[in-house]
């Protein structure tokens, strides 16, 4: 009971002084979050946050309200909570809220070394799976249930990095061989930066807006069929101001693209398109 006390005062201190993602970025991802806000159940009463010790990382459950830790364990080697936008967007954790995944930094693209992926039981902290990729990878979205992970696959980094959408069975951890591509588009990679992600209230539907050279695009990830769309929007901004943009999903199958208060585009989440009128 002592050791629980003892976690329970380092873990609340460290969610209440530590403003922001505290990340140990990436060279071509967003990266990881140790402590700080960690990741959301779906309902919002519950957050899991990692914090590396120096052979092993420490995983905890914390109640929302009251600030204790729910319960604890630890994990050999190093994980945090991923980081899926760069506005500090976290998730991990499945719609259905019985599913947590963390992950480890990879290797450089094109440098030998590999990815790993765990998947924990949200109820009791119990590891379930552990997948190790070869190569740059960083976690996606993970589909309601928990049974499909999407993972990005680096090719290149820098300013703007190279990059494809794959999904693995979690029950298998098979890795689909295609790419999650627009069928509609005919490039297969995509560029562009991760600027904020939003996600439908049944937890089906990831959306994303990439900034990149041109005008940016909203990414509509259906994590349950494991297709996608890329939705370019009219909005002429340079790359660094698109970062400032933000999604925010409304009524009537609407997302709206935001500057501030101002709505610059609205995507129609039914047909995938943009909304003219």
């Amino acid at each position: 009971m002592r050791h629980l006390c003892a976690l329970a005062v380092a873990l609340t201190a460290l969610v209440t002084v530590v403003s922001g993602a505290q990340a140990d970025g990436s060279p071509y991802a967003p990266g990881l979050v140790q402590g700080a806000s960690g990741a959301l159940d779906p309902i919002g009463r519950t957050r899991y946050v990692t914090l590396a010790t120096a052979k092993s990382t420490v995983v905890a459950a914390i109640g929302v309200r009251n600030g204790l830790v729910r319960r604890s364990t630890a994990l050999r080697g190093f994980y945090g909570v991923p980081i899926i936008a760069w506005d500090g967007s976290t998730g991990g954790v499945s719609a259905d809220g019985r599913t947590l995944a963390l992950a480890s930094y990879g290797p450089l693209p094109g440098d030998v070394g590999v990815t790993r992926f765990v998947l924990l039981r949200t109820r009791t902290l119990r590891k379930t799976h552990v997948f190790a990729l070869q190569g740059s990878w960083a976690f996606d979205a993970i589909s309601p249930d928990g049974s499909k992970l999407y993972l990005v696959e680096y090719l290149s980094a820098g300013h703007s990095p190279h990059y494809r959408v794959r999904s693995l069975t979690t029950l298998t951890g098979r890795l689909d061989p295609e790419p999650i591509v627009d069928r509609r588009e005919a490039e297969v990679a995509m560029r562009g930066q991760p600027v904020t992600r939003r996600t439908s209230r049944d937890g089906r539907w990831a959306y994303t807006l990439y900034a990149r050279g041109r005008e940016p695009f909203v990414h509509a990830l259906d994590t349950v069929e494991g297709v996608a769309y890329c939705i370019d929007l009219p909005i002429r901004l340079r790359q660094l101001e698109q970062m400032g943009l933000r999604l925010r999903v409304g009524a009537h199958d609407r997302l709206d693209v935001r500057r501030g208060r101002v709505t610059l585009a609205v995507v129609d989440t039914e047909r995938l398109v943009l909304r003219t009128g």
